[in-house]
């Protein structure tokens, strides 16, 4: 029974306490009277990848200084797989400075991470930041296949992955009105048609 506590211990328990550590630092969590705070329950509500990074942009108000097109090619960014490629498209300025100022917060983040030994998440998908933009500013499904040179069911994966993340996102309209509102008119830019789907609506 000894061992199988301390085995339980060592998968189970000593990674939350490192995961809780982590949220206490960034304010999420109050780990000694084991409580989450204000700001850890909007967060908790959020269902996508990379809950914290996200939390931290958008307590930064990096988001709500963003338009649309942007947004989406942020949220790409972290949603798509790190290694799918998207093809060539060009990233415009206001994006490359947004992705910057996100990759800032991913390694404060992971900074603290690497302290309480977590592995960080991957890298950000620029390719994706790309695509994802040049989708939210209007092109037509043709071009953005023929732009990026990816597989449709792969385009179609991460644009839908990425407006999902966007809905999330734009919940947020009590506590972050701004950021859910770019983040709304983001994923209305991102899912439609053929990426629209019952599913995700």
């Amino acid at each position: 029974m000894e061992r199988r506590i301390e085995v339980l211990r060592g998968e189970v328990w000593e990674p939350f306490e490192r995961r809780a550590r982590v949220l206490e630092h960034f304010g999420y969590l109050d780990y000694a009277r084991e409580r989450v705070t204000e700001r850890g329950r909007w967060l908790a509500d959020l269902r996508l990848d990379r809950p914290l990074l996200v939390g931290e942009a958008i307590e930064r108000n990096l988001f709500a200084a963003l338009d649309a097109p942007r947004t989406a090619g942020v949220v790409a960014a972290l949603a798509a797989d790190s290694d799918r490629d998207f093809g060539q498209i060009e990233l415009e300025d206001g994006l490359v400075r947004a992705l910057s100022e996100f990759e800032r917060v991913a390694f404060d983040v992971a900074t603290v991470e690497w302290q309480q030994e977590l592995e960080p998440a991957g890298e950000f998908n620029f390719s994706a930041a790309a695509a994802a933009a040049r989708w939210a500013r209007g092109a037509d499904w043709a071009t953005l296949v023929r732009e990026t040179r990816a597989e449709e069911g792969d385009l179609f994966r991460m644009l839908s992955r990425a407006g999902e993340s966007l809905l999330q996102i734009g919940n947020l309209r009590e506590t972050h009105a701004k950021t859910a509102r770019v983040a709304s008119e983001a994923a209305s830019a991102i899912l439609r048609e053929p990426v629209r789907t019952d599913e995700v609506l």
